[in-house]
């Protein structure tokens, strides 16, 4: 009663409201209310809550607004109401629980526009609010999740809209993270799922230029100048020209051809001085690329001036990145004003440094809501799994308790199936769960590599600039040096190991001659060895042909030669191969007089992160690394326990 009392009230304010408002506006507003079939008084009531999205009293207002549809039977303006929600926390000022609020709200929608059949409005509410929220708040890894999600939904139920939302969110995701091939794939799929479906394609010439840029970021010009060109065939106005002519420039540029270069600079600035709505909405991007132009071509005081007017623009909106400062200095340092270089570069490093201080803040924060939603998936999973093992167990006995005479070769038929349809689901979430680790551990360790070569980088640029006789400071940047790469070591490794755990193969398609490989390898471990220690090589043959993969062949016994250069003190490294007829493999070893491993921890060597000496160097990932490798090409790699002088390690590929 008190609903209805409200909502007649509201009605009479709209009458009167509608009455008072001047003819133009009057006549603008039956225009859209026609184009989308509104009833008029949701549709006037509805702009002036549009009117007031970032006023807290808009909550109530929405309120009435979805009270007012559902008396008219109105499941649109519903879903509108509810949808303006999201719009409310995404676009007013930010508060404490503005995440939680944005969050709640898209689920709301998300909910009550899949029970009345209307997916557009979820699947706008959750890529172009929450996510978009989510990237902008620079929680890339919480973006991805749930764009992820939302990509699986969409194309499982098929659903247009969906994908091509979820395309775009994964597009602007993978630039922000700086994965310009992933990006690229979603760039193209953007632009094929609009040809395909004839969806708009008055931002198609934007799209092509995005994945233009991408393949340049990728350093394909090939690629970049054929999307240039399918988007100039969508230019329907002069902002897409715009656009288009940037596109063009930046390309010019990458690929060094300064005439056209600057025949495109000329056309551009003309376009951009005659249209207003250009330079609004693109000036920083000219500038930019302008400047870009001026470094190559050498005219450092222009660049200089053109990076002044973009670094201005930028500071007011607080765009300000460390790559900026970067780019400073290199002209600085062009014009030979180191002071001033080295000013830029100091601020870039401060910056790059704080803000990746803040990135490792919020990705603690983001992985730990991540796990906590898959805690919380995996406990709904798990209550379903437990009902439908309950129902198809009372299935199984009521078949039974009926049919145990007459079909019971059906029920055993019935049994098989539906085990396999469990061990079929359990197989796919296991290689689900495979693919998201992998995912996991390749975007941090890209996250984690990023600062590392920026310490490595700039202790080399110290110990250069310490002079001979400070001794103390040259050891310590000299430390500094070795753990970093001891980190980027680590890095590389848990990345290989991740690769390979998802089933990435090795070819082993290229013909060697495998005395040549043993002379290189032995060349390149005799730096390692220790005084007093001979490095012996013994070949079966003096030729043999093989097909294998030699870089991963190297990786190997490379290790394997270092490992036993750093444990012999004295005595003698021996390489050697021979050939096994029965099993037709080739059998290569390496043997030292070195400390040896006890008999109880030769299988511990081969785990991941297996040290005997907790206190020595190293990641403890080589042996593992290296067996995994050699199972990937077919063969083996095993510690040889009847050897007890030392240790002997042994290789077995197969021979073509």
């Amino acid at each position: 009663m008190e609903a209805c009392r409200t909502t007649g009230l509201v009605s009479l304010f709209l009458l009167l409201f509608w009455l008072l408002i001047p003819g133009h506006i009057h006549g603008q507003q039956t225009s859209e209310q026609e184009k989308y079939h509104v009833d008029s008084t949701l549709f006037v009531y509805y702009q002036h809550c549009k009117a007031e999205i970032k006023s807290p009293s808009v909550m109530q207002m929405l309120d009435t607004l979805f009270l007012m549809a559902k008396e008219k039977g109105d499941l649109r303006m519903q879903a509108v109401a509810i949808s303006s929600k999201t719009d409310h926390f995404y676009f007013g000022p930010s508060f404490e629980d503005q995440e939680d609020s944005l969050i709640l709200y898209t689920n709301t929608i998300k909910d009550f526009a899949r029970k009345t059949n209307q997916p557009q409005y979820c699947y706008f509410a959750w890529a172009n609010r929450l996510i978009t929220y989510y990237t902008k708040q620079k929680k890339l890894n919480l973006a991805l999740y749930e764009a992820n999600k939302m990509q699986q939904e969409s194309e499982s139920r098929e659903e247009i809209d969906g994908m091509q939302n979820c395309y775009q969110a994964l597009l602007r995701i993978y630039q922000s993270k700086e994965l310009y091939k992933q990006a690229t794939i979603y760039a193209q799929k953007l632009i094929d799922l609009t040809l395909k479906y004839n969806l708009n394609k008055y931002n198609l010439t934007n799209k092509y230029l995005e994945l233009s840029n991408c393949y340049l970021r990728t350093n394909e010009p090939a690629k970049a100048w054929e999307a240039l060109e399918e988007s100039k065939l969508y230019i329907g106005n002069e902002l897409n020209q715009g656009a288009y002519l940037c596109g063009l420039l930046r390309y010019y540029i990458h690929t060094k051809d300064m005439v056209k270069a600057r025949e495109t600079l000329k056309e551009t600035t003309q376009l951009f001085s005659k249209n207003t709505e250009l330079r609004i909405k693109r000036a920083t991007n000219l500038l930019e690329i302008e400047t870009n132009y001026y470094i190559e071509t050498g005219e450092y005081d222009k660049a200089l001036g053109v990076f002044q007017q973009a670094f201005e623009k930028l500071s007011q909106n607080g765009f300000i990145t460390p790559t900026l400062y970067r780019t400073r200095g290199s002209i600085y340092t062009a014009k030979k004003d180191y002071q001033k270089a080295i000013e830029s570069y100091e601020k870039a490093f401060e910056l790059s440094d704080s803000l990746n201080s803040a990135q490792e803040d919020i990705a603690v924060g983001e992985f730990a809501t991540i796990l906590g939603m898959e805690h919380l998936n995996l406990e709904n999973k798990e209550l379903i799994q437990k009902n439908q093992e309950i129902q198809l167990e009372k299935r199984r006995y009521l078949i039974i308790l009926l049919c145990i005479i007459v079909v019971i070769v059906g029920v055993m038929f019935f049994r098989e199936t539906q085990l396999n349809k469990v061990l079929r689901r359990a197989k796919d979430a296991e290689q689900s769960a495979s693919r998201m680790k992998t995912e996991f551990i390749q975007n941090m360790s890209h996250e984690i590599r990023t600062p590392l070569n920026s310490i490595v980088g700039f202790s080399q640029i110290l110990s250069s600039k310490i002079s001979e006789e400070d001794e103390e400071s040259k050891e310590y940047t000299t430390i500094i040096e070795q753990g970093s790469n001891h980190l980027l070591q680590l890095v590389d490794n848990v990345l290989e190991l991740s690769s390979l755990d998802s089933g990435t193969p090795i070819p082993i398609d290229t013909k060697v001659e495998i005395n040549a490989l043993c002379r290189q390898w032995v060349e390149k471990a005799k730096s390692s060895l220790k005084p007093g220690v001979e490095l012996v090589y013994q070949p079966e043959q003096d030729e043999l042909h093989l097909y294998t993969n030699p870089g991963r062949l190297s990786q190997v016994v490379s290790h394997l030669l270092h490992n036993s250069a750093r444990f012999t003190e004295k005595g003698s490294i021996t390489l050697s191969w021979h050939i096994n007829p029965k099993q037709r493999s080739l059998v290569i070893s390496v043997t030292d007089t070195g400390i040896g491993i006890p008999q109880d921890k030769q299988d511990f060597v081969f785990e991941r992160f297996a040290k005997i000496d907790t206190f020595s160097t190293g990641t403890g990932l080589g042996l593992a690394l290296g067996r995994l490798i050699m199972e990937k090409m077919n063969g083996s790699l095993v510690l040889d326990d009847k050897y007890t002088e030392g240790c002997s390690f042994v290789l077995t590929l197969p021979i073509k």
